[in-house]
């Protein structure tokens, strides 16, 4: 852990989160549901940080990122602190920063800093070389800053409507609200025949995929076991049966 100085004023807390529309990988938006229940399934904080839950929606659907936690300084203009590490990452060949919640960041690291705004590099780049954009191109308003390895749930939900048009769907499923408490933030798509969601962010619970599946069916007017979940991208992922694997070995990476 490279430890740094604190500069700015105490922390406070925020919470960003962006999802980005992309259609979901390999079997499309309808793609076909997960395979059963490991035989073990991981603990793992949930998206509301403040107790534990199980996810056995893991392999593909996880994905291990390095991370950037940032408090910027008072007053600063967290827009403009976005603006210009978006913009060194391009610099620098990094590939496209994506807002998250700070949900992804580790109980240990969350009890020292809540970051307000959150940053979640491409797969492939590593922690020591999210470390190395921040020392080289930390902003001026960023007071203090950590980055870490994390876990992310990067998946599709897909349902194919019954007895309502897809735009209807959606209307339903606004006004109802689940999507809104259980992600937080998401994106929803009106494909020609159903509803995609796309979420990117911390790990969710089973109970809280659930909760979209039958939330999302309500609005379709169809059933839980309709609504599918796959993953966004390509790729192994994340094998959470045999339990969280250690993330940070060679320690996070503090700045100011």
């Amino acid at each position: 852990m490279m430890i740094g100085k604190l500069r700015g004023a105490a922390l406070s807390l925020a919470l960003v989160l962006v999802a980005v529309a992309v259609a979901a990988w390999s079997g499309g938006w309808f793609g076909t549901p997960p395979a059963g229940t490991p035989a073990a399934a991981a603990t793992i904080s949930d998206d509301a940080g403040d107790d534990w839950a199980t996810t056995t929606f893991d392999g593909p659907m996880v994905r291990k990122r390095a991370a950037i936690a940032v408090h910027p300084r008072r007053d600063a203009d967290r827009e403009h602190v976005r603006s210009e590490l978006r913009a060194a990452a391009e610099a620098e060949r990094l590939g496209q920063l994506t807002d998250a919640t700070f949900a992804v960041f580790s109980e240990e690291m969350l009890t020292y800093l809540v970051p307000e705004v959150t940053l979640v590099l491409p797969e492939g780049v590593t922690v020591q070389q999210a470390e190395a954009l921040m020392r080289d191109h930390q902003p001026d308003d960023v007071a203090f800053y950590v980055t870490q390895t994390v876990l992310v749930h990067d998946l599709t939900f897909a349902v194919v409507t019954n007895g309502v048009t897809p735009a209807q769907a959606k209307e339903r499923e606004d006004a109802e609200g689940i999507l809104a408490d259980s992600l937080n933030h998401y994106v929803t798509t009106v494909q020609p025949a159903g509803l995609t969601v796309r979420y990117f962010g911390a790990l969710l619970s089973d109970g809280q995929i659930g909760a979209v599946r039958e939330a999302m069916a309500r609005a379709a007017g169809t059933t839980a076991d309709r609504v599918t979940v796959s993953a966004t991208s390509p790729g192994d992922g994340v094998d959470l049966s045999a339990g969280v694997p250690e993330l940070n070995s060679t320690g996070e990476h503090h700045g100011h």
